[in-house]
This record gives C-alpha cells, sequence and structure tokens, in this order.
C-alpha cells in the first residue's frame, strides 16, 4: 500500500508539475483512383492502396515538407526560435543551417498516422502553445499539398522542356524530308504516285512489242525472197525466181516476148537477115528482152529494199521497244523514289504530330493547379491539454504502484529463508524429531499477528 500510495503521489506530482502541451490534429483525404484532369478516365494506380498511403505518410513527414513549414512559418527569422538554435549548435553551422535544424525539431514533435479502412491520414503536431501546434499543422498539411503538387508537376514541366526539344528537331526533320520531296519531283517529273501513267507506258509498250512481231515477220519473208533471188541469180536463172513468177508485168513480158520470139523464127524462116522484117522482128525481140531484163533487175532491186527496209523497221522497232522498256523502268524507279521520299514525309509528319500532341498535354500537365489530394479537416486550436492528462496518470500510477508493491512483496518473500513446513527441514537437511498435530498448529496460528496469518500459507513449525 505504501509503495501504491508513493507512485500514485509522484504521478499526482508529475501531472501538476510537467508543464502542459497540446496537440492539433488535421484529417487529409487522399484519392487513390482519382480522375485525370485531362483525359477524364480515372488512373490505375500502379501500386496498391496501402502502399500508396503509406508513402504519402513518408511524404509528409520528409525533410522537404518540414523546411516549406520553417519557411511559411517565418522561423528562421522568429528571434525565440533563432536563441534555440545558438544554444543547441552553439553558433555552429552554415547560413542554411538554422532551416534544417528547425525542420529536424518540427519532425520530432509530429505524428503522421493512416486510418486503418479509409484513405484518411491525420497530421499531429505537439507544442507547449495551443495556437503554433494548430498553426504548425495547418502548415505542414498546406507545404504536403504543395510538395505533392510539385512532384507532379516538376516531372511533367522537364518533360514539356524535352518535348520541345523533341518537337523542334523532329519539325526540321519534316522540312527536310519535303524539301527531298519537292525537289526529286522538280528533277524527274514525278507528280505523284498515279499509276495512270504507268498503266499507259505498259500499254505502248505492248504495242511497240506486237508491231516489232510484225516487222520481224516481215523481215524474214523478205529476207527468204531475196535470198531466193539471190540464188536464181546464182544460177542464172532469174526468171525462175518466185518474186518474178508472181509478177504479172513480168509474166506478160515474158509472154510476148514468147510470142515476139516465134514470130522472129518464123520470119527468119523466109527472109534474109538484111530484110526489113527480119530486122524489126528481131529489134522487136531484143526490146522484150531488154524490158524483160530490166524488170527482172527492178524486181530484185526491190526485193532487196524491201529487205534492207524491213531490217531497219526491225531494229528501229527494237530501239523503240528497248527506249519504251527504259522509260517504263525509270519511271518505275522514280516512282519508287517517291514513293520512299513520301513514306519518309508522312513518317516525318506522324513523328511531329505525336511528339506535339504529347508536348502538348505534358505542357498542360506542367500547368495543373490540382491533386487527388485535399484538405478535409484543417486543425483548430485546442482546449484541453495532450499531456499530462491526471486521470490517465492516476490509473496508471494505482496499477504500476499495485503491481511494483506485488513484486516487492514476492521478492521479500523469496529472501525471507525462515521454516513454515517439514519440506523447508528436508531441504535445509535437519533432521525432524517431532510434528505437532495440524489442530495444534492452527491454534499456534491464531495467535500469531494478523498480518503474519495472511502471508503465510501454512503455520510455521520450530524444531522440537
Amino acid at each position: 500500500m505504501y509503495i501504491v500510495a508513493a507512485v500514485l503521489a509522484l504521478a499526482v506530482a508529475a501531472s501538476l508539475l510537467l508543464p502542459k502541451k497540446y496537440r492539433a490534429e488535421s484529417a487529409i483525404v487522399v484519392d487513390v483512383r482519382a480522375n485525370d484532369p485531362l483525359t477524364q478516365e480515372g488512373a490505375m494506380p500502379s501500386q496498391p492502396a496501402s502502399t500508396y498511403l503509406a508513402t504519402q505518410v513518408d511524404v509528409i513527414a520528409s525533410h522537404n515538407v518540414a523546411l516549406k513549414v520553417v519557411d511559411r512559418m517565418k522561423l528562421a527569422s522568429d528571434a525565440e526560435f533563432v536563441e534555440k538554435f545558438q544554444n543547441a549548435t552553439q553558433g555552429a553551422g552554415g547560413p542554411g543551417a538554422i532551416r534544417d535544424w528547425g525542420a529536424d525539431e518540427l519532425l520530432k514533435h509530429l505524428t503522421v498516422r493512416p486510418s486503418r479502412d479509409s484513405n484518411v491520414i491525420y497530421v499531429q503536431f505537439t507544442s507547449k502553445d495551443p495556437q503554433t501546434a494548430a498553426d504548425i499543422t495547418n502548415a505542414f498539411a498546406d507545404s504536403y499539398l504543395q510538395t505533392s503538387l510539385e512532384l507532379k508537376v516538376n516531372p511533367a514541366r522537364r518533360q514539356a522542356g524535352w518535348f520541345d526539344q523533341q518537337v523542334n528537331d523532329l519539325r526540321v526533320a519534316l522540312e527536310n524530308a519535303q524539301r527531298k520531296l519537292s525537289a526529286y519531283q522538280g528533277d524527274h517529273g514525278v507528280i505523284g504516285t498515279d499509276d495512270t501513267r504507268l498503266d499507259v507506258e505498259t500499254a505502248r509498250l505492248t504495242e511497240i512489242s506486237n508491231h516489232l512481231v510484225a516487222a520481224q515477220a516481215a523481215m524474214y519473208d523478205a529476207e527468204t525472197r531475196q535470198r531466193q533471188m539471190n540464188d536464181a541469180l546464182a544460177k542464172d536463172r532469174a526468171d525462175a525466181s518466185v518474186n518474178v513468177l508472181i509478177n504479172p508485168l513480168l509474166q506478160n513480158l515474158k509472154a510476148e516476148l514468147a510470142r515476139s520470139e516465134a514470130k522472129f523464127a518464123d520470119v527468119a524462116q523466109r527472109y534474109d537477115r538484111n530484110h526489113p522484117q527480119y530486122m524489126s522482128a528481131r529489134a522487136e525481140v531484143e526490146s522484150l528482152r531488154s524490158r524483160v531484163a530490166a524488170e527482172v533487175a527492178n524486181a530484185t532491186g526491190t526485193i532487196a529494199r524491201e529487205a534492207r527496209v524491213a531490217r531497219q523497221n526491225t531494229a528501229d522497232l527494237q530501239r523503240a521497244m528497248e527506249q519504251q522498256r527504259k522509260r517504263i523502268l525509270d519511271l518505275q524507279h522514280n516512282q519508287d523514289e517517291f514513293s520512299v521520299l513520301k513514306r519518309d514525309v508522312e513518317s516525318a509528319r506522324a513523328a511531329y504530330d505525336s511528339a506535339l500532341q504529347r508536348g502538348s498535354q505534358t505542357r498542360l500537365e506542367s500547368r495543373l493547379d490540382q491533386t487527388n489530394i485535399a484538405i478535409l479537416n484543417y486543425a483548430f486550436v485546442p482546449i484541453d491539454p495532450a499531456s499530462p492528462r491526471l486521470f490517465l496518470n492516476i490509473v496508471l500510477a494505482v496499477i504500476l504502484g499495485s503491481m511494483l508493491g506485488a513484486g516487492v512483496s514476492l521478492t521479500r518473500e523469496l529472501l525471507d529463508r525462515r521454516i513454515r513446513s517439514r519440506d523447508d527441514l528436508l531441504e535445509g537437511a535437519i533432521t525432524v524429531l517431532a510434528e505437532l498435530p495440524r489442530a495444534r498448529a492452527s491454534m499456534r496460528l491464531q495467535r500469531l499477528p494478523r498480518w503474519i496469518r495472511f502471508l503465510d500459507k501454512e503455520p510455521r513449525v520450530e524444531p522440537a
């Protein structure tokens, strides 16, 4: 009882003498699945909600947020705060050391705890002044909102700068690709990837090829007739040539020559060579022979000319076909080059449009002024102190005093080695001479003091 009373008195004295401390609390709501203000779609968190809330708790209790609180409360210029800093550090540290020291001091009195079944985070700050506790708690909440916004906006700002540089580079690449395409169109006369022109040129090539086949057939025919004529001339039988045989004029001349020769033979039998009729008939025969020879020569020259013209025509058509084929190949090559350059332009334009769109979105993200975090309740000035709590201290003192008293009693009992039973004698290696009956022991127990009877479970037995 004395120990309980002493502990209770000590707890009451400490509760009355210790300075009072006040604790202010603010509540912050973290929306894990907040809608993206740009896409109006729910953002899927990359980590579980509990992990996300734990991260936000660490952010609130970070040195960066505490530094913002120091700046927001202007503690670095507060005379009392500066004096505490000088007393704690003995004037050591650089110009910014007071901010870091103040941030660490604030974090010592800060408590951040997430709610168990919700997305609410409670921020508590303890101070001797209730107004200071409320102000610093609210400053932590506002600084956390600012820090959260910076953590979201600053990367977007860096990305926006990077995208601006990429957009400029892609714009230059697009302009170069378009310039190459225009220059190629001007140099090669390519208007576009129209397949009509290629179809027309292909049809023209087919037509030339057909003419070439016909010309080659005519050339082969003319060369064949020329060879036959040459063979007939070599055998001195030009009149037996096919071209001569199928020539109507030569056939008429040969018929007239035959009649003239028959007439001449008849005249030669009847008249002398100096006779006028003989001479007239002979002259007529010679004239017809000359005409036949001339016509044979003319037919032979015609055949040679036809063969030469056929060969020339075939060669011209061959060159025309080669030129047309080369034109088609050049056209296809130009179309292929044009298609490549056009694809380069389209690819550069697609990359530029994509980068421009992404850069615009990133710039919008860098200008956001809202987050998925909101302050549910601002801290108000606490009325009752958080510590010391007299009633709680009294209850704890009673419990602690009772436990301490019981412990002291048990310790004294363990240290007191008086003999109370036969077992104690046996443990002490003492011979037992006699043992009083239990009834006599009870009578002796009644003569003992009351507090001894309360502590002893069995009566003390002294050796006889």
